[in-house]
Formats: structure tokens, C-alpha cells, sequence
């Protein structure tokens, strides 16, 4: 009697011991453990937009509209006892395309990677990212009515790599009191026409009356002042790159499209602009009331709303106008938009609980809006543009309504900038060209005439 108890006891121990070992066993298994690269200028360090890193309290850092709005957190509510564990590296913007290209190298296993839309092609074609979520992707975007500029700008090749889920503009900052003491307002200087008639005496009235260093600053220092007569070459019926009754891709700037194009550059110089080289990021040239116009970003409303925290949105807009950029009479807005793409590479871990966290936020409109507005960006669909929820947080906390209804027509009429692998020659190509017509070393059509046979000489090898 006394060896069966004994026997019964030793199995019961056993048992009890499988038991739990196989719970201890399943609890690891809801651990995921998923590694994310970004930028420190989109992503994770300033507005993590996945959801927290491993070992990071968000909640209780942003209000809980934000927290429970995180993909990431999103996916865990409705998975009860998964826990997602985000390894994060965020990159200097400028060693990121460098951090791809080693991953690439050594196909390191990343679960997600948010790249500028302009690396698309290189990227993928190295063979790193997925294209398993393809068919997804694109019916959401047709669904939800995604623009063209970024369907394009999702998509290498046929193949849709991810989701280009936010976007910005190139824009120009005002000061209204330079302005207007210059005897114009923000209507006469919307024009390509307007701002080249206003701007030697609003130059003149900033330097005389505010002891400004200039007029209008325009950074000219490689790929800034090509992305800035991007807007205008597309107005006026010019491309960057297009293709030819073969199907080729050639240069689309060769034409008088081009020509007037980039002359406008020479003309802004001409009549007074300062075209900077040394130039410094998030206005702040514009904010020290340096200069009375500066060309930059959209980006740029943080750092007007972290200049003035005690100032109404209303008293900022009265103080300050931007434009997204000036638009030639008898034309129709065209801006050069940038943005952020995620994407899964093919090395993922957990590829599909990559897709499904992402599917979190793109597929739920609250969502969607909640994360946009909390990073002050654009979306890139009709979709989110008409949510309530975005129009109420953007208009409320972030921006007036005048510059989001102009912000709102730059996106829509985005320029893209193609991201064959060799657009960075393409684009160096063009910052020749810019510097010699504006220096007065060649003609506009001397100059893009010799862009374009060597652009499409590499678009040929």
C-alpha cells in the first residue's frame, strides 16, 4: 500500500512538473521578440510609432489616445498573453541608407524597416525585402483611396515592398509683418509670377526697416535645390524621368518644361534671393528673423510650435504664412512630397505577425489618424484626410486651418521622385546643371542637354 501511495505521489510530481514546464514552455512561446530599424528623425526616439521599445514605459509618457493606438499595443489587446518585445536601432538619417546596405550584406534579421521612399528601389533590388504581402498591400490602398504619387511610390517593378503611410511637402515660410510692410500680402507672392515682381522690395524692406540678413533664403546646396524646382518642372508638364514609346526610361526635363523650370531658380537669384549653401535645418535662420522667406518643409511646424508654446495657433498664423510652394499663373500645384515607407524583409523572424501589426493601424481609421496627427504628418489617402479624428487633432493642436487646406492641396498634387537605384546620379546630374545656369555658366538648354544624354546613358547600362 505504502509503494503504490508512493508511486502515486511520484507521479503526481511528474505530472505537476510537465504541467508546468509545458506552461513555462507556452508562456515563452507568446514572447515575441521583433527587431525594427528606423531613423532618429521618423521613428522610434521621437514618436514611437510601432509602440514601445523592449524595457520603455510609454504608457503614462503620451496621452492614452496615442498609447492604445500604437500597432503594437493594438495587436496585444487583441491577442490576449502575446507579449511583443521591439528591439530597436534608430539611425542618423544620414548613415541609414549605410545600416540598410549592411543589413542587406549580412541579412540581418530585422522584422521591420521604415525607409525614405527614395531607397525603395535599391533596397529591393538587392533581392532583402518581401514581397509575400503584395496583393495586400495594393487593395488596401485602391480601397482606401491611397494617391497615385504614393502608389507609385509603394511599388518597385510591379511588386508592392510595403505602404508608404505618411508624407510631407517642401514649403515656404513667411514672415507676414516683413510682408506686408513691403506693401503684399500672402495672395500676391502665391504665384511663381508674384514672388519674383515682390521680391526686391520685400529683400529691400527686410534689410532696411528689420535688419535682416536677406529676403528669401533658398537652400542651394546639392539635392535641396534640385527637390525644390521639382514642384515647377512637373507644373509645367516636365518629368523627372518618363518613358519612351519603347517602355524606356529616359530624361523628362530636356524640354521647355525644364527650361523654365530651372531658369526660375536663376531668376529668384537675380532678383534678390540668397542661395545658401550652409544651410541649417528647422527654420532656424527663418525663426531668428534672419531672413523674411525661407524654403523648407512641412516638417518645420514643430519647430515653430516649440518657438512660440505660449502662443495660440491663431497668433502664429497671424505672425507667419506658408505657401507648400508658389505655383505659375495658368497652372495647378505640384510639390515634391517625401515620406516614410515600412516594409518586411525577407530575413523577418515573424513576418507575418510584421504584417498583421502593421495591418493594425493601416486597416483601423482611428487608428490610422490617432498616430498621423500625433506625429504632425500628412496621410497620404482621401481616407484619413476626411477622418473627423485626424481633422480634429490637426486643426486643433497642431496646425491652423488655412495652412492645413493648403498643405492639403500640396499632397494631393505630390510630385514623386523615382527611386530607380540610380536616381542619386540622376540627381547629382541635376545639381550640376542647377549650380551652372545659376552661376551663369551655361544656358538652361546647354546645361539639361547634358543632364540628360548622361542620364539617359546610365538608365541604358
Amino acid at each position: 500500500m505504502k509503494k503504490l501511495a508512493s508511486s502515486l505521489l511520484v507521479l503526481t510530481l511528474i505530472i505537476g512538473l510537465t504541467v508546468v514546464t509545458a506552461t513555462a514552455q507556452n508562456d515563452e512561446e507568446k514572447v515575441i521578440i521583433q527587431k525594427v530599424m528606423t531613423t532618429e528623425s521618423a521613428g522610434i526616439e521621437r514618436a514611437p510609432f510601432l509602440g514601445p521599445l523592449a524595457g520603455e514605459e510609454m504608457k503614462g509618457k503620451v496621452k492614452d489616445y496615442v498609447y492604445y493606438h500604437m500597432p503594437v499595443v493594438k495587436y496585444e489587446t487583441e491577442h490576449p498573453g502575446v507579449d511583443i518585445k521591439l528591439k530597436g536601432e534608430a539611425h542618423p538619417y544620414g548613415d541609414m541608407l549605410k545600416s540598410m546596405t549592411l543589413a542587406i550584406t549580412s541579412q540581418s534579421t530585422f522584422d521591420y524597416i521604415e525607409m525614405d521612399d527614395i531607397w525603395l528601389g535599391k533596397i529591393a533590388e538587392s533581392g532583402y525585402l518581401s514581397g509575400k504581402y503584395s496583393d495586400q498591400y495594393e487593395k488596401w490602398a485602391n480601397d482606401l483611396g491611397m494617391y497615385d504619387v504614393f502608389k507609385k511610390g509603394s511599388t518597385y517593378k510591379g511588386t508592392w515592398y510595403g505602404l508608404w503611410r505618411a508624407t510631407d511637402t517642401r514649403a515656404i515660410w513667411v514672415w507676414k509683418d516683413v510682408l506686408h510692410a513691403a506693401g503684399y500680402t500672402m495672395e500676391d507672392i502665391m504665384s511663381c509670377e508674384g514672388l519674383l515682381e515682390a521680391l526686391p522690395d520685400i529683400t529691400k524692406t527686410a534689410k532696411e526697416e528689420f535688419g535682416m540678413v536677406g529676403g528669401l533664403e533658398y537652400p542651394f546646396n546639392g539635392k535641396w535645390v534640385v527637390d525644390q524646382w521639382y514642384g515647377w518642372l512637373y507644373q509645367l508638364g516636365g518629368k523627372i524621368l518618363k518613358q519612351n514609346e519603347d517602355g524606356e526610361w529616359v530624361a523628362g526635363f530636356n524640354n521647355e518644361a525644364g527650361y523654365r523650370s530651372l531658369n526660375y531658380v536663376k531668376k529668384l537669384k537675380e532678383n534678390g534671393a540668397t542661395m545658401r549653401r550652409s544651410w541649417q535645418w528647422m527654420l532656424a535662420n527663418f525663426l531668428d528673423r534672419n531672413y523674411a522667406m525661407t524654403y523648407e518643409g512641412s516638417w518645420d511646424i514643430v519647430s515653430i510650435l516649440e518657438k512660440y508654446p505660449d502662443k495660440s495657433l491663431q497668433e502664429i498664423k497671424e505672425e507667419i504664412g506658408v505657401i507648400p510652394t508658389t505655383v505659375f499663373e495658368g497652372h495647378e500645384m505640384r510639390v515634391l512630397t517625401g515620406g516614410w515607407l515600412w516594409t518586411i524583409p525577407k530575413t523577418a523572424d515573424h513576418p507575418d505577425v510584421a504584417f498583421e501589426v502593421l495591418m493594425e493601424m493601416f486597416e483601423d481609421r482611428e487608428a490610422y489618424a490617432e498616430m498621423t496627427a500625433y506625429e504632425g504628418k500628412f496621410p497620404t489617402t482621401e481616407w484619413i484626410w476626411e477622418s473627423p479624428t485626424y481633422k480634429e487633432r490637426m486643426i486643433g493642436e497642431v496646425l491652423p486651418k488655412e495652412w492645413y487646406d493648403r498643405f492639403r492641396e500640396g499632397v494631393s498634387g505630390g510630385v514623386w521622385r523615382p527611386f530607380f537605384p540610380e536616381y542619386p546620379d540622376i540627381q547629382k546630374e541635376l545639381w550640376d546643371a542647377t549650380q551652372k545656369v545659376v552661376m551663369g555658366k551655361a544656358t538652361a538648354e546647354e546645361a539639361l542637354s547634358t543632364a540628360a544624354e548622361n542620364v539617359n546613358k546610365m538608365m541604358e547600362d
